[in-house]
């Protein structure tokens, strides 16, 4: 191992040191003669390469193998080279390092490789720059200090049986596509119908026309076919009036967006240029949306200056990033697993589609691309991730082997790509059909993805389980159940507010009976209004309150669930409101995946509709992610009937960057339908001193006003909803409306697209306290122009068990009518408010005129008013983790 680190540095540095510059394969050998240069690496005569010289590492008398004496700048290279013998398979470890340090931080910086020793004999190794990992901040590749060759630290210990020789040692300048014409041609199935000329040619040897006849045979292939024909491109003699091609033409100067940031390239484009220093930008970049742009104003033009700018682009892309060999590229810019998907399953199919019968596409260009297809096909075989990543990479999978069916492996990775998604319809959905990750906007992600890979295979008669279909059934009913009455869902965790229209009208390809679906995607002109009303999803901790399905009915969706498997908010319990037309109390949603005071804002605590403790929000990051999802749902309580719903969750993970702070916090919410909520918290401290909490709540409205009387907040919209906050009134309480603040902390902000962040009211209820603190809220919204009814919430004298947790309220009406409350931790006992005593969990009444009109009872058995039976609707609190249902991850 040493020695192989030691020849390594020779070779480069002899090759740097004469072909500075050079873009081809540099032929220098080292000359392991001499090399006393190094310590640790030996030479030995008896060992040859090719009749050269070899260096040995023998790693029971040297761990480690290093030297200072070579080139310091390697920037014109992209990769080492070098032969390995292995007198043994060991499969014992060692690292090649590179240091290259950077005065800026503490310890060593440096680059590395772990190679194992599973063969025997000779083998060449080609080992790219980009596949390096990075310890700290290596300063780059001008400047590398030393290299060292080790076989102890990292967890490693030298084998006493591990002996290495090394040779033919060089750096390089690689190019891609990797794949060499026989080696396109040994993986094809040279006996696949209509591929006949091209095997006569290769058993010829004259591949320069058998690639000729294996493009001529894919421009002229009738199927596999694709949601794009591209025989049926238009014919333009002109150029129709009223296409779009802005984009497109800012494509052809290679002027290019990214992640909404654009960037003038002078000449040919960078691939891993990081212009904003945000990673994205580079991701999102080789996803190749711009091609798609040349590609549509192609097809909708005709003229072919768009697809001589894709070829450009396309070979230049191809040529300068060539697939990793040793890694998943997860750490490079180009190569990440999920852009390979999205590039294998959506952008390069669309535009090789659409350019397919352009005569600019020369077969050189198409053939490299097939090349790359099998590249990124082999790369997504060999290293699949999870959760959305792991659709998009079967999904590229799946339309790789399905449209190149000529290939040996192509059976292979339809098979694969079949089984990892049939798979993942369980281990990644939850049996209430949430995606684990519990981000509404990645469950489309995941969903899409399903979709696209069955339509390919079946428009092609690609076998797929039986029961494919069916199992997506289930994520289009979350979309359904937890949509808003105007049809989007809330932004929950990583996710913006999404229409589900288009999504249901492409169920309603597969589930024709679903009439819901139908009223949902026609905006109610077809189908039928769903039934399914108020609902509990259990895995996903999603408890959903409605009274109804029309633009202008009531909603409220609390999030009691799991952390999630990724993309995750600091936010349980956190809660929304939408009513009469107005998405009112909010969540964030997403924000920029960068390192910005914003992005800490928005996926913490404080952005969201909880509360806070001693100034601490939730801290549940850390753990494995796979620890995140649930194989039973939480125990969350539910209650739901055509009067009353009622929802209950806990959170009891700690406050603090190290859960420090021990307090449970528990919220109780109870919705009269079809006019209000009521919530109710309680938050028990662990050591029962004295804390501070307060009480977030983020309203999108235009303001807010604080009636310092009654301590309620109320906004102020002029032509849509509102919305009242009405607190228990407390001498103890205080609050403040808090909008677009930075300093001491970030508060009352959203996102509004891109980097961008607008500022909205944000109430925070406070108070401090020693034990148990409870805090209880009335939200009353109101259609625009009327006022609220509710003119003071009271205190109510309440009896129960010593040591129980109860709050009571009054709640006064403008009419005469008051509407009593009683909420219990459950464990009270009997209690006693005014002349009426029972042993329910949560008790409503509303009274007019001293008459009862309405009694509604949950945790319960009776009521009793003055000693004797009094009626009411009394319904059972149900824990939804009392369950059979379970969730194998």
């Amino acid at each position: 191992m040493r020695t192989l680190d030691v020849l390594l540095i020779v070779c480069i540095l002899l090759a740097s040191l004469h072909h500075r510059g050079s873009s081809a394969e540099l032929p220098w050998l080292c000359d392991f003669r001499e090399i006393g240069s190094w310590q640790g690496l030996e030479s030995d005569p008896s060992m040859t390469y090719e009749g050269s010289p070899t260096g040995k590492w023998n790693q029971s008398r040297f761990p480690t193998a290093r030297t200072e004496t070579l080139p310091h700048d390697w920037s014109a290279f992209n990769c080492i080279e070098f032969d390995l013998h292995s007198a043994k398979a060991t499969h014992s470890s060692f690292m090649f390092v590179l240091t290259s340090q950077n005065p800026s931080t503490e310890g060593d910086d440096y680059y590395y490789f772990r190679i194992t020793i599973d063969w025997e004999g000779w083998r060449h190794f080609v080992i790219p720059f980009n596949e390096l990992g990075r310890s700290r901040l290596p300063v780059g590749f001008g400047k590398i200090g030393g290299m060292m060759f080790s076989a102890e630290g990292w967890g490693l210990s030298p084998n006493p049986e591990a002996v290495l020789h090394i040779a033919n040692m060089r750096l390089t300048t690689r190019e891609g596509p990797w794949i060499t014409d026989d080696e396109l041609f040994a993986a094809l199935n040279l006996d696949h119908p209509g591929l006949e000329k091209v095997k006569a040619l290769v058993e010829t040897k004259d591949l320069e026309t058998a690639k000729h006849e294996f493009a001529q045979y894919l421009r002229q292939r009738k199927r596999p076919v694709w949601r794009i024909d591209p025989y049926a491109r238009p014919k333009h003699d002109k150029r129709p009036e009223g296409v779009d091609t802005r984009e497109a033409d800012l494509n052809l100067v290679r002027n290019v967006t990214s992640v909404g940031v654009r960037h003038q390239f002078d000449g040919e484009i960078d691939w891993n240029l990081n212009p904003i220093d945000y990673r994205e930008w580079p991701w999102q970049l080789n996803r190749h949306h711009g091609w798609v742009a040349l590609s549509r104003a192609y097809w909708d033009t005709g003229e072919e200056k768009y697809a001589q700018e894709f070829v450009r682009q396309l070979m230049h892309w191809i040529r300068t990033c060539p697939s990793p060999l040793h890694t998943s590229g997860n750490q490079t810019y180009t190569w990440r697993t999920i852009e390979s998907g999205i590039r294998a399953g959506q952008t390069w199919m669309e535009v090789y589609h659409r350019f397919l019968t352009s005569p600019s596409f020369t077969d050189e260009a198409l053939i490299t691309m097939v090349k790359s297809f099998v590249e990124h096909a082999r790369q997504l075989m060999r290293y699949p991730t999870g959760g959305n990543w792991l659709a998009m990479e079967a999904n590229g999978l799946m339309h790789v082997g399905v449209i190149f069916p000529e290939f040996k492996e192509s059976a292979e990775w339809r098979n694969t790509a079949s089984e990892r998604l049939y798979r993942e319809l369980d281990r990644q959905v939850y049996p209430d059909g949430a995606q684990i990750e519990l981000s509404t906007g990645y469950h489309q992600v995941s969903l899409s993805n399903f979709r696209m890979a069955w339509e390919t295979a079946h428009m092609n008669d690609v076998p797929m389980p039986a029961d494919y279909i069916n199992k997506m059934q289930k994520m289009y009913d979350y979309n359904l159940y937890a949509s808003m009455p105007d049809g989007y869902l809330p932004g929950l965790n990583d996710g913006n507010r999404t229409g589900i229209a288009g999504s249901l009208r492409e169920a309603l390809e597969y589930f024709p009976d679903r009439k819901d679906y139908k009223w949902i995607a026609t905006g109610g002109s077809e189908g039928t209004k769903p039934t399914v009303g108020s609902i509990a999803l259990p895995f996903a901790g999603q408890l959903i309150m409605r009274s109804g399905w029309e633009k202008d009915d009531l909603y409220l969706l609390m999030d009691a669930g799991p952390f999630g498997y990724g993309h995750q908010h600091e936010d349980k319990l956190s809660f929304v409101i939408f009513a009469y037309g107005k998405y009112l109390l909010v969540d964030p949603g997403n924000y920029a995946y960068n390192d910005s005071k914003w992005r800490r804002y928005i996926i913490s605590t404080p952005s969201h509709n909880t509360i806070m403790v001693d100034g601490k929000g939730q801290a549940r990051r850390g753990k494995p992610r796979e620890s995140y999802v649930v194989s039973k749902p939480l125990p969350n309580k539910w209650i739901t009937t055509d009067d009353f719903d009622y929802a209950c969750g806990t959170y009891d993970e700690g406050y603090g960057s190290s859960n420090e702070t021990k307090v449970t916090h528990t919220r109780h919410i109870f919705f009269v339908k079809p006019e209000y909520w009521i919530v109710t918290d309680f938050a028990v401290p662990a050591d029962g001193q004295s804390h501070r909490y307060e009480s977030l709540f983020h309203l999108d409205v235009e303001g807010a006003e604080c009636v310092q009387k009654t301590k309620a907040v109320r906004t102020t919209n002029q032509n849509s909803a509102n919305l009242t906050i009405f607190p228990l009134f407390e001498s103890d309480l205080t609050v403040q409306i808090v909008a677009g603040q930075e300093d001491p902390v970030v508060q009352g902000w959203v996102p509004a697209g891109g980097f961008d962040v607008r500022p909205v009211p944000t109430p925070i209820f406070s108070k401090q306290g020693a034990g148990v603190c409870h805090f209880l809220y009335v939200f009353y919204p109101t259609k625009p122009t009327e006022e609220c009814p509710i003119v003071e919430v009271g205190p109510l004298s309440v009896r129960g068990n010593d040591g129980a947790s109860i709050v009571g309220a009054e709640i006064k009406f403008n009419n005469g009518r008051i509407d009593y409350f009683v909420q219990t931790d459950g464990q009270a006992g009997e209690i006693r408010f005014l002349d009426f005593e029972t042993d329910a969990t949560v008790v409503y009444l509303s009274m007019q005129d001293g008459a009862v009109s309405k009694a509604y009872l949950g945790g319960g058995t009776r009521i009793l008013r003055a000693g004797k039976a009094f009626p009411a609707q009394i319904r059972a609190i149900q824990d939804l983790s009392k369950t059979e249902t379970t969730h194998q991850f």
